[in-house]
Order: structure tokens, then sequence, then C-alpha cells
């Protein structure tokens, strides 16, 4: 949106924009989308269910299922660092560094939709395969195909490397150039590559462990990955600007072992 901005010289109409863009949503789900709480059924009259209290407050129950919240504990962490920190980290970094005007700005997040797209090829379509291929090539003893969702997780480990390639090149390159060029869009590309391999890869698995066990708990999932994760987020703005100030965007330190009689400890020192 930094393009409106830009050349209407206010932000009013961003909001616009985004309010007319949301009320056509509103109006084409109403009208077209399937009905959620429908049971389908081969059953002539299926049962139906009406809209509870309880469903509201159901997916809290997650917290207790460590096959949901730990992914979405690992996920809801690199979210808040390979999309929250770099979204709200451009404007404060770039602007001051090399003057960029808003539709300037706006084109650094390029590298973040190209690198989302591409992630989502890995995550969705590439994890599927490789489920696909892992349930031919070790069938059940029952003669059926085996899908464990726990072999889903593979794919995420490339993810987990990228956001930590990309954000390391992102911060490396502000901090030594001194005139501009695409390298920390790159960075951030492959940052936002990983956040999408991870986002659709562990949101799947959690997906995936309810149908094993908690059927009725499957709505809840995304309800409650984005209770976390948007929780985690919101508060990292807050703590951001600390961190960079204390620390720099490249800093460099060291892990000392002291050993005190039968106690060791550990110390983490910033070196000059």
């Amino acid at each position: 949106m930094g393009f409106v901005a830009y050349h209407t010289n206010s932000y009013q109409w961003i909001y616009r924009i985004l309010a007319i863009t949301n009320l056509l949503q509103f109006i084409l789900y109403f009208f077209f989308s399937p009905e959620t709480l429908y049971f389908r059924s081969s059953s002539p009259s299926p049962p139906t269910r009406g809209l509870k209290p309880s469903d509201f407050y159901a997916p809290l129950k997650l917290f207790t299922n460590l096959n949901i919240l730990v992914p979405t504990i690992a996920y809801s962490i690199i979210f808040n660092f390979a999309s929250v920190l770099v979204t709200v980290e451009i404007p404060q970094l770039f602007t001051p560094k090399w003057g960029f005007n808003a539709q300037e700005i706006g084109l650094q997040f390029l590298g973040l939709i190209v690198g989302s797209v591409l992630g989502e090829q890995l995550g969705g379509r590439g994890s599927d395969f490789f489920m696909s291929r892992q349930s031919n090539s070790h069938p059940s003893h029952s003669g059926n195909s085996a899908k464990a969702p726990e072999k889903r997780l593979w794919i995420s480990y490339p993810g987990f490397a990228a956001v930590i390639i990309g954000l390391t090149i992102f911060c490396v390159r502000i901090e030594e150039m001194t005139t501009y060029d695409v390298s920390p869009v790159v960075g951030i590309a492959i940052a936002g590559f990983g956040n999408q391999v991870i986002t659709t890869v562990l949101v799947t698995y959690a997906v995936e462990c309810c149908l094993q066990g908690e059927r009725d708990a499957v709505a809840g999932v995304g309800v409650f990955v984005n209770l976390v994760r948007s929780t985690w987020g919101f508060i990292g703005p807050f703590w951001f600007p600390t961190m960079f100030d204390n620390l720099g965007l490249v800093e460099r330190g060291e892990v000392e072992v002291e050993e005190e009689g039968n106690e060791v400890s550990w110390i983490w020192r910033v070196r000059p």
C-alpha cells in the first residue's frame, strides 16, 4: 500500500481500500461460502448443529495437547521474527538510512511475497507429495498405506534453516551497506520462504494429529494457532527496538562456561 500513500499524499485511502476489500469478502462469503457447521453425511437426513457458546472457548483446550502446542509455539516464534519483525523494521531501518519514500518502502516487501509464494509450493504440494511417497513405500501391517503425521515434519527443517539464513543476510547487509542494493530483500525472500514452509507444514501436522485423535478439535486448530501466533506477534514490536538498540543488527558474542565446585554456569558475553 506504499504506492497508495505516495500517490495520494495521505494514508486515509489505505484504510478505505482495506474496508472496501473486507466488505466485498463479507458479501462473497455470506452468499457463496458453504456452511462450515454442516455435517456432511451419506444419510438422507444428516444431523444439524448450531453454534454453541462452548465453540468460542473450546480451542483453548488445545493448550493441553502437546502435539499441537509444541508446533504452534515453534511456528509462532518463527512467524514473529520472519514476518512481524521484517514488516515492522523495514520502514524503521530503510527510511533513515536511505531516505526511502512510502512507495519505495512498499517495494521492499516484494521479497517477502515472492518467498512466501515459493515456500507454499514446498510446504503444501511438496509435503503432500513427500507424505504420499512415504505412505506408498511404508505400508502398514494391515496392507494399507501408513500415514504418520510426524513424517511431514521433515519438510519443516529446510524452513527453519532458511529463516536463519534469510534473517542473517537481512541484518548483516543492512549493517554493512553504504549504498543500497537488493541483498537485504533477498534475505527477506529467503526468510519468507522458510516461514511459509513452516507455516503450512506445522499447521497441517497439528490438524492431522487431531484427525487421529480429537476429531472434534480439528475446527479449533486454526483458531488456536492464530491466537498464540497473534499474541506473540503483537508483543514483538514492543521489544524489537530495545533488542536492536542493545545488540545492534550485527552483534557478536560468545558463551563461556564457568565451573565452581559441582556447579556449571553458562555466561553470554558480547564481544566488541
